[in-house]
């Protein structure tokens, strides 16, 4: 063992190398998804492929760099083999990144002929070829109709770029020179990364450096194991729904989670999952692992940093071959980071947060979901300046609302709980692409409410600029029809996501009035409602507004302080009818909050609770209204287990007893289901949609909002 002075000194120094190897990432690429979006990152191993320390950008880009490894050290040490300076290339979502998009490098690090390390960096790039441009394939049957995966490949031989290789990758592509430059990127990360570990074992020997990089590893799992050991064991489920809009309909798949814990072990079990689709929307082995792990950084990054080989160790997964969380070959995986992987990251991180309810020691760590379903847009043509591009609009979903926690606010556009993801800043993206924005904001009503708020989405929208047309835009969105940033505790989940186009508008007289519009509605054209996943144009005088979601919110939106609405209402955040409908609370206009006419108001909810809810499915026992039994655990924000004459019980805040411990809670709660609908667009503009159903479980004594859930009736098989 390091003595402990030393081992805290190299802790920190492996971790600002990987922050310094993120850095020349960033730099050397210059593109604006990956030097202002961050979509990317690099990640420190140890010679047999354990995580020490990744970037805080994407963990998945990470994920992607250990997987890589692994494989190569399993597959490849006798043939090809690999030596000092060489470096591995792969975008193969069977080995290691959610999809082909997503490229990684990987690199052994040696010292004296020993291999002491590897390092790692990951990229996005715009396009990797395939039947359409851009990153996914729409209307793809299988990977063979998407952009053909490339398995590890030794690109960098003894120190040089092999130019075969090089031409093999990039005559697949339409970005060759952005792509290009983003190979050189993933090389001076990795360069820069290598020699830091090398001056280090000069410094201090190459021993030394070795057994700091497990033991880093190992502190951070000891750390984990003793966190999970003081939260009680228990089981707790999720169902996550992905709208996908195939072969002219809209289809649903099901992403299910039973979280189960035992004891310092994590079991993510996913049977019952949707079988997989023919392509696009699936995800490997690999990306669902990838992603799982973004929901335990999120969560307990506090304890490990970013050292992901520790919760590897901790966690165990089952999920059967042939389903839509470990999909079988040769099923096409072209969305994978934004499809079925955000909905193992969302149920994941929904049944992390109920499991640390659990606990009173950790329970303030826990959060609703953060945004819904991506919204996303690939922007491709000819530039202003007779160039080729690619753009990937991510505004609305990297920017989307943060959860609400147990004391505290969603973050208003906050992205999601990874510490260095943004967006461009608008003037960048008008440099680069041929667009013009009208404008960005935060959208009012888009977090879910709740007792803590969840954050608010963003809005854009823009206009071709500087060109006559955009030859090819790109629509690949899911959360049109039902949400999916779930609430906690009865906070209610983040809005829908929505795109609209405007065609053949008056855009260019408004202009020469002197008017800049603030809405779609002040602007005359003919408004469509696109599919959500389609190939489209625009011409010159054709808008798009892209409207995202928010985070899902925490606790019975009732006990929001009213001042803290009326903040919301004068910031723009909460209309003042969502004010009133949503929280109960009356503004006006010069004195703020009437608290008069907000107690009559809250008190009219609450008789509609009770007055529209269907009773509990079960009736109470007798004698079950006289609650006051010791507590042993929480189970959310308003219901515990406690000691009862008869054994463990689940009873409600107000006193009410509603069950036996071992019994199902829900069915002893008074239930409201309110129907949702979206209108989304088709090509013939008949096709309906997917309806959801909220539920909304009530106490039925004390009529509090105990929890809600999102419903869906008929999915794929």
């Amino acid at each position: 063992m390091i003595d402990p002075v030393t081992f805290e000194v190299l802790r920190h120094r492996l971790s600002t190398v990987a922050e310094e190897g993120a850095a020349v990432l960033r730099n050397v690429s210059g593109s604006p998804s990956v030097a202002q979006s961050n979509d990317c990152n690099v990640a420190l191993l140890t010679a047999d492929g354990e995580g020490v320390v990744i970037g805080r950008t994407i963990s998945s880009h990470a994920m992607s760099c250990i997987q890589t490894a692994k494989y190569v050290l399993k597959e490849y040490r006798d043939n090809p083999g690999f030596g000092p300076d060489d470096m591995f290339f792969s975008n193969h979502p069977y080995i290691g990144t959610p999809h082909q998009p997503c490229g990684v490098l990987v690199a052994p690090v040696y010292w004296e002929g020993r291999l002491v390390a590897w390092a790692g960096a990951g990229i996005h790039f715009g396009d990797v070829g395939g039947t359409v441009p851009g990153q996914v394939s729409i209307g793809a049957r299988s990977i063979w109709s998407e952009a053909i995966p490339v398995p590890p490949i030794k690109l960098v031989e003894r120190g040089t770029l092999r130019r075969d290789l090089e031409d093999e990758f990039l005559t697949r592509t339409r970005t060759r020179v952005q792509n290009a430059v983003d190979l050189k990127a993933m090389i001076g990360a990795n360069n820069t990364i290598k020699n830091r570990i090398v001056e280090l074992i000069r410094r201090y020997g190459r021993e030394t450096i070795t057994e700091a990089l497990h033991q880093v590893i190992d502190v951070s799992e000891a750390k984990l194991r003793a966190i999970l050991q003081q939260i009680p064991d228990g089981r707790w489920t999720c169902a996550n729904y992905l709208d996908y809009y195939d072969e002219n309909r809209m289809k649903t798949y099901t992403c299910r989670l039973a979280l189960i814990k035992e004891g310092n072990q994590l079991l993510f079990d996913f049977t019952g999952s949707s079988k997989q689709a023919p392509a696009v929307v699936n995800a490997t082995y690999a990306a669902t692992e990838g992603y799982l792990l973004r929901a335990m950084l999120g969560l307990f990054g506090f304890a490990v940093s970013h050292c992901p080989a520790a919760i590897q160790r901790v966690m165990r997964i089952k999920a059967e071959l042939g389903t839509i969380v470990h999909c079988a070959w040769p099923a096409g995986v072209c969305k994978g980071t934004t499809s079925v992987t955000q909905g193992v990251w969302q149920a994941a991180t929904y049944c992390l947060s109920q499991m640390l309810l659990g606990s009173e020691k950790y329970r303030a760590r826990a959060m609703a979901v953060s945004r819904g379903h991506l919204l996303i847009l690939d922007v491709l043509g000819q530039d202003q300046y007779g160039l080729p591009f690619v753009a990937v609009l991510q505004d609305c979903c990297q920017a989307a609302g943060s959860a609400a926690g147990v004391a505290a606010n969603g973050i208003d556009t906050g992205g999601i709980p990874e510490p260095e993801v943004s967006i461009p800043n608008v003037e960048g993206n008008e440099f680069r692409y041929p667009i013009l924005y009208l404008y960005r904001r935060q959208e009012a009503d888009s977090g879910g409410p709740g007792k803590f708020r969840g954050g608010v989405g963003l809005s854009m929208a823009f206009m071709p600029h500087d060109v006559p047309e955009i030859s090819d835009m790109m629509l690949h969105t899911h959360g049109v029809t039902f949400p999916s940033a779930l609430g906690l505790s009865g906070g209610y989940p983040g809005s829908l996501n929505r795109i609209t186009i405007k065609r053949e508008t008056n855009i260019q007289a408004l202009f020469q009035g002197g008017t800049m519009p603030r809405s779609l509605s002040q602007i005359r054209g003919r408004e469509e409602l696109p599919p959500p996943f389609t190939h489209t144009s625009l011409k010159a005088g054709s808008i798009v507004e892209c409207v995202g979601g928010g985070g899902g919110g925490y606790g019975d939106p009732l006990e929001r302080a009213p001042e803290a609405v009326a903040g919301d209402v004068v910031n723009g955040l909460v209309s003042e009818a969502a004010a009133r409908t949503q929280y109960g609370v009356v503004i006006d206009s010069e004195r703020g909050v009437d608290r008069d006419a907000t107690g009559r108001e809250q008190a009219t909810i609450k008789t509609q609770r009770q007055s529209l809810a269907r009773n509990p499915a079960h009736r109470l026992q007798p004698g079950g209204e006289t609650g006051g039994e010791k507590r042993v655990a929480r189970i959310n924000e308003y219901l515990t287990m406690a000691h009862g004459p008869e054994g463990p019980t689940i009873c409600c805040r107000c006193g009410l007893t509603l069950c036996a411990a071992s019994e199902h809670y829900k069915e002893y709660l008074a239930v409201r289901e309110l129907v949702g609908h979206a209108g989304v667009g088709t090509p013939d503009g008949t096709e309906s949609v997917p309806s959801f159903t909220l539920k909304e479980f009530y106490c039925p004594r004390c009529w509090t909002l105990v929890e809600t859930e999102v419903f869906v009736a008929h999915t794929e098989a």
